[in-house]
């Protein structure tokens, strides 16, 4: 009786009968399109993507109308992790057949959305702890239908991913040991320990990576610098990658600047094919320059000299195949900005649509991003140019180079002149030079620029 009175008490003002009636009616396939309030769609839509499963539609009935108590099911607000509650509850009922307690005696430990569908998943899911960052594993498979800003929308079949990353969550949660799940990423005993402790931010697949950093021997910042490559989204072919994680751990007096110009380089030679003009015109593919390349056995001195090297190749546009593609999607950017140091400055973010503009952008940068260029014909990756022109001036200044990961809406590389990277201190011979010209103010000014960029074009930023 004490509970039942804590619970109506605790009732939220929307939970209300007429509420309720429309939740059973969406249920029961009983609902004219006409009177259909629109915040009400995912709902509807959550229950069409359990249609093939009438017992877990009514679970997800009896779920939602328990929540709905607490937390608005239907509200537009998301989450932490980036999703709408009710997908979140129709991914626990395909589990259903496996909770391990009643809906009805959960009630709200904590204010903030995240953490009443946190205690939810454990409640129902887990006899031990699990680490916060792995609920974001209910959100997995939503999917934003192009990249401007626009409704979200339930994914229409079941998500693989998904699944096995719900799975990972319910093994750990009945106490089991990451170690026997298929992951991606080989664990040690160590990494397993080091991964239930990782960053609540970040996503289960990158943890995975950041506790092989860690588990390792590697610090805090090689493992953030590792989380800003390809290998922080991108985990085929672990057995040689972890070869160059180990490289990159016991070599601990590198830069962590390096790490990213060397892991673009590493997959240049293995694993990007090479693109040979014909005699009759047209491009054909072949193997990448050193398919049998390894790690064993290198020198981190050559490596670098070769990493430099390859650089500078990349920056002459004779060595550059011509390809174009179309605008991402994502919207440019202009800004007026004024500081005491730098004066008035008029700020523009603009995408490169071409290898010849990656290729002038690398030149003027002195750096490799042209070799983004396949990956920008395919639709992965998509390049920005952050530029600065003063009132009067004529040309505007190369500041900052961007990537961004079309599929996650992430900025995965945000690199300066030399690959040098904002509010941090020059740290080679080159840097330090243009330290000198005033270039670094700039630099770091950018990075303002670009979270403004970011926080309007609702996109995220790893690392």
């Amino acid at each position: 009786m004490e509970c039942e009175a804590r619970a109506a008490q605790q009732t939220a003002p929307h939970y209300t009968e007429g509420r309720r009636q429309y939740f059973e009616r969406i249920a029961a396939h009983d609902f004219a399109g006409e009177d259909r309030p629109a915040t009400l769609i995912p709902v509807q839509r959550a229950f069409h993507w359990l249609r093939q499963d009438p017992e877990a539609r009514q679970q997800l009935l009896r779920l939602v109308l328990h929540v709905d108590r607490y937390m608005d099911a239907i509200k537009q607000k998301s989450l932490r992790n980036g999703g709408r509650l009710i997908y979140g509850l129709a991914n626990l009922v395909r589990h259903h057949r496996r909770w391990l307690r009643p809906v009805e005696s959960w009630t709200p430990q904590h204010r903030r959305r995240d953490g009443q569908f946190a205690s939810l998943a454990r409640h129902l899911l887990a006899h031990y702890d699990v680490p916060v960052f792995m609920d974001s594993v209910w959100f997995v498979g939503r999917r934003e239908r192009g990249l401007q800003r626009q409704e979200w929308y339930l994914s229409q079949g079941i998500d693989e991913r998904g699944l096995q990353l719900q799975e990972w969550f319910i093994h750990v949660g009945m106490g089991g040991n990451i170690r026997d799940m298929d992951t991606p990423i080989r664990l040690t005993r160590r990494m397993a320990h080091v991964f239930l402790a990782a960053p609540a931010r970040d996503t289960v697949e990158r943890n995975l990576r950041w506790a092989q950093v860690i588990g390792l021997g590697g610090d805090e910042r090689l493992a953030q610098a590792i989380l800003r490559t390809r290998l922080g989204r991108r985990f085929e072919n672990d057995d040689f990658w972890s070869s160059v994680v180990l490289f990159l751990v016991n070599n601990a007096m590198m830069d962590p600047s390096w790490v990213g110009p060397v892991v673009d380089y590493v997959h240049h030679m293995k694993y990007a094919p090479r693109r040979v003009v014909q005699e009759g015109g047209g491009v054909e593919e072949a193997l990448p320059p050193q398919p049998e390349f390894i790690m064993k056995g290198r020198s981190a001195t050559k490596l670098l000299g070769q990493v430099e090297a390859w650089h500078g190749q990349l920056s002459r546009e004779q060595y550059v195949d011509f390809q174009s593609w179309q605008p991402c999607g994502v919207r440019p950017f202009e800004v007026e900005d004024e500081t005491e140091e730098l004066g008035q400055l008029r700020w523009t973010v603009q995408e490169l649509l071409s290898s010849w503009e990656l290729a002038a952008e690398g030149r003027a940068m002195s750096h490799c991003v042209v070799s983004y260029s396949n990956q920008c014909a395919e639709g992965n990756i998509a390049v920005w140019s952050i530029c600065a022109q003063r009132p009067g001036a004529a040309e505007r200044e190369n500041v900052l180079t961007v990537a961004l990961d079309l599929e996650e809406r992430t900025v995965t590389q945000a690199r300066g002149r030399y690959n040098a990277l904002p509010n941090q201190r020059p740290n080679t011979a080159k840097t330090r030079r243009e330290a000198q010209t005033g270039y670094f103010a700039l630099l770091n000014r950018s990075d303002h620029i670009l979270k403004e960029w970011i926080v309007h074009e609702r996109l995220r930023r790893s690392g």
